[in-house]
């Protein structure tokens, strides 16, 4: 990660408050182990959201190693699960550690399926038809996740004759959430095209290669001019940035700096970032729209 570029991870404060709304609920209020590992906990958290270079592994960022290092990890969280598992029919739990032991086996998987989707290799989908494919599959994920464990709750309401507040709901609501957040991006991007509405910029950029980032110069409608940095573009896409000096928006203006060809089959999605004079030539997550409605 560039100096240039970098961030604070400021997702990782955020996961650290959601921990300890959740604990304080499930302790019923602030107890000794609160006072304890509260203040340790936040000491961590900052340091990993202001620390520039730390592992991967440690951040949840994505993973740079080779192959053989991502076969091996994924190996070893799936043993990690088996053994988890085999203790578990070895040794089953009675009484309260049946909840303690649902909750312990719903962390380990749920940090199993996040590391695994970060050291499996990822290849940046192109392809409108893709779009449409992973937007469907995201609908279908996403309800098939709150039919299961609903159904998972009322199973064990019939069997146990009792609830389990925190073994099925939370890693329930989170894997949601998750899903939802995932539907809602690819959908603005789905909704840019199914517009079918198309708008022509002059841009320019150096040294455009297909497959590769881009970062360049964009004249957005109202003569706002910006800088932008899009994702492995396709070849069409870099062809005519390349050639015309041009971009074509779907759906603009959009929350996103949607670009493709109206005859074409790929698209990219871009980043923005407002050029001020005097100021710092970087491109941020700022709003496409928020961009749009300063013309």
């Amino acid at each position: 990660m560039s100096d240039e570029r970098w961030r604070p991870r400021w997702w990782l404060l955020g996961n650290f408050g959601v921990i300890v709304v959740v604990h304080l609920v499930a302790s019923g209020g602030w107890t000794t182990t609160t006072t304890v590992m509260a203040p340790i906990a936040l000491v961590v958290t900052l340091v990993m959201v202001f620390v520039r270079r730390l592992p991967w592994w440690l951040t949840g960022e994505a993973f740079k190693g080779g192959r053989f290092l991502r076969v091996a990890g994924i190996a070893g969280l799936l043993l990690l699960d088996v053994v988890i598992v085999a203790a578990l029919v070895v040794h089953p739990p009675h009484g309260g550690d049946v909840a303690n032991a649902g909750v312990g086996v719903a962390i380990f998987f749920g940090g199993t399926a996040v590391g695994v989707y970060s050291l499996l290799p990822k290849r940046p989908v192109t392809r409108r038809s893709a779009l449409r494919r992973r937007y469907r599959i995201a609908t279908a994920l996403m309800w098939a996740t709150v039919g299961l464990a609903l159904g998972g709750e009322v199973a064990v309401i019939v069997t146990v004759g009792d609830w389990l507040p925190w073994v099925l709901p939370v890693p329930a609501a989170v894997a949601v959430l998750a899903l939802a957040w995932w539907r809602s991006n690819l959908g603005t991007v789905a909704r840019c095209f199914a517009s079918d509405s198309w708008t022509p910029v002059a841009a320019a950029a150096f040294d455009v290669r297909p497959g590769e980032p881009v970062n360049g110069w964009a004249v957005l409608p109202g003569d706002v001019r910006i800088r932008f940095h899009l994702s492995a573009v396709p070849a069409d896409i870099a062809a005519e940035l390349a050639g015309r000096r041009r971009l074509w928006l779907a759906g603009w203006p959009s929350e996103y700096l949607v670009t493709g060809l109206p005859e074409g089959t790929s698209y990219a999605v871009g980043l923005i970032g407002v050029h001020r004079r005097g100021g710092k030539k970087t491109v941020t997550h700022e709003s496409a729209a928020s961009v749009s409605s300063r013309a």
